[in-house]
């Protein structure tokens, strides 16, 4: 009888390839995307939706990951460094961590050569409202149903979304964080564009 040593750490089972990573994040439970390069690499370029977590911090700050959630590491191109955090997190306890194979620069081009993906960038800001309605139609509209709520667009000015809500939402505490958040992420991620979401 073969006996294996399920604590040896299989980089291979870990390491996703960054389309698999883009049909992640569109569950509807998403990931949570970690870009670890340095904040200056961060604002010059990421994914929409992914969160700064320099890799520096991240071995610090490991009580702020939720451990159950799903999480996945994009960095530069030098997958064993990331691979080595990913080891940090499954030694600490988190049972579903990967990273993006070849790192942000990888990622940044499969979006580009996706043709599941919309880019709101690369459209007329005359179809922007069109797109928005959509991904609310879709997405948003019928997780409030669920919770009898509901919302109204007051108005679309380029990225910026003015709603007002309805039934249970209504004077809900959490329409003014949680749903909101919500709103926000699931038309930034499905557009890949930083949308803001007023609350009238």
């Amino acid at each position: 009888m073969k006996f294996t040593n399920k604590n040896v750490f299989e980089a291979s089972k870990h390491t996703i390839e960054p389309e698999v990573c883009l049909k992640e994040r569109q569950k509807n439970m998403p990931p949570i995307i970690l870009d670890i390069r340095s904040q200056d690499d961060y604002k010059a370029s990421h994914l929409v939706g992914a969160y700064s977590f320099p890799a520096e911090y991240l071995k610090d700050n490991l009580t702020q990951i939720p451990p159950y959630a799903q999480v996945i590491l994009c960095g530069d191109n030098d997958n064993e460094q990331t691979l080595s955090l990913v080891k940090l997190l499954v030694d600490n306890g988190f049972s579903d961590v990967s990273c993006v194979n070849g790192g942000n620069e990888k990622l940044l081009a499969a979006l580009d050569a996706s043709a599941d993906e919309v880019i709101l960038d690369s459209l007329p800001k005359t179809e922007w409202p069109e797109k928005i309605e959509s991904v609310l139609n879709e997405k948003v509209r019928p997780k409030l149903a669920a919770d009898g709520g509901g919302l109204s667009v007051l108005k679309i000015e380029e990225d910026k979304v003015f709603i007002n809500y309805e039934g249970a939402c209504q004077g809900c505490a959490s329409a003014a964080t949680g749903t909101l958040n919500f709103i926000r992420n699931t038309l930034s991620t499905t557009l890949n564009h930083e949308i803001e979401v007023i609350s009238a």
